[in-house]
């Protein structure tokens, strides 16, 4: 796959690359050197207010969540004041 190095530095990604990564206009691409190679790896672009969300104690907890749904540790109930008296229980 051999790529010219066009105006202002750009190289332009094969069809065949852009399917295989599924990449899509705008993605983000990490672009490293190393042993004198350009090695470029897709990236996911998280903005800072929803970082939380993939902290390693956030995740274990969305998976005990998703535990005690499967395994039918849920209350239902119709509103606020159900909700209330459950949790007081």
């Amino acid at each position: 796959m051999l790529r010219k190095l066009g105006k202002n530095y750009q190289v332009a990604l094969p069809k065949e690359v852009v399917k295989t990564l599924r990449l899509q206009l705008n993605d983000y691409v990490d672009i490293i050197i190393k042993d004198n190679k350009i090695i470029m790896e897709p990236q996911v672009v998280i903005p800072r207010e929803q970082a939380y969300f993939y902290t390693p104690e956030w995740q274990k907890e969305e998976a005990d969540a998703r535990e005690d749904i499967k395994k039918g540790r849920v209350t239902k109930t119709k509103d606020l004041k159900g909700l209330l008296r459950e949790l007081d229980r």
